[in-house]
């Protein structure tokens, strides 16, 4: 590999760095301490991997996964109505889309087949309780494959370049980012190492759509390359982040 070429791995990998770290924002603090806040109670404890209210609402469970959703559109829009001349930024949004929107409806179908996580609670006590399950596992999985559409869409239209990489190449190396990333926080986590697979794996490795769109779009369209230039704003952007994710969310933070 040339030296450009792992200029330009190394700005992939802080793009997916910022944009993971976004969309765990975005489902922990905004979602979930932000739903503690609105229903009237105290945020305790926030992490990588959860977060402790002074009370407990099955709304605030709930206020997580929406609020990674609206995230992921709001990210989606912006790219829709007004891309940025900036590629990485473009690569950005498009990356912050993926993982908010596979993270929290993939979220849907783990919570449907295991009756477990924020989903879960957003159905407590509906009856005939086995209906709602299937229900939630089956929108789950339309909003997984509609959402795997967009993606593609927006990949191919947003990020096209004549120099480039491979979309597959594009989106295994931002995938992989994202799973490495989860890890190193995990490895932090004040309630022990099991956490990386119990809560941070499933929520990185959920967004197995991404690698998925990149295959197929590698098929579909073989001289398809997607934009990746050599960024030092962006690489610079992404350790900081990464820094962030790993040793301030990573133990986590006492309010």
């Amino acid at each position: 590999m040339s030296a450009r070429g792992a200029a330009q791995i190394a700005t992939l990998i802080c793009v997916a760095f910022a944009a993971y770290l976004a969309a765990d924002v975005a489902h922990e603090a905004l979602g979930h301490g932000g739903g503690c806040l609105l229903f009237g109670g105290h945020p305790i404890f926030v992490s990588t991997t959860t977060e402790f209210c002074s009370i407990r609402l099955n709304a605030i469970d709930t206020a997580g996964p929406v609020a990674g959703i609206i995230v992921a559109l709001l990210a989606f829009a912006w790219l829709s109505l007004r891309p940025p001349r900036n590629a990485s930024l473009r690569a950005f949004l498009s990356l912050t889309f993926a993982f908010a929107i596979f993270w929290n409806v993939g979220y849907m179908m783990k919570s449907g087949l295991t009756d477990e996580g924020d989903w879960a609670s957003t159905i407590a006590g509906l009856e005939p309780s086995g209906v709602w399950h299937i229900g939630l596992t089956a929108l789950g999985f339309v909003l997984y494959v509609a959402a795997m559409r967009l993606l593609g869409v927006t990949l191919r239209k947003k990020l096209a370049a004549e120099v480039g990489v491979t979309p597959f190449a594009f989106a295994l190396t931002a995938y992989l980012a994202a799973a490495l990333l989860s890890v190193l926080g995990a490895l932090f986590d004040p309630r022990g190492p099991h956490t990386i697979l119990s809560d941070a794996l499933p929520s990185s490795l959920g967004a197995i759509g991404l690698p998925w769109v990149g295959l197929v779009l590698n098929r579909r369209y073989p001289a398809l390359r997607l934009a990746v230039p050599v960024s030092l704003a962006w690489i610079a952007i992404g350790l900081v982040s990464a820094t962030i994710f790993i040793a301030v969310l990573g133990p986590g933070f006492y309010f």
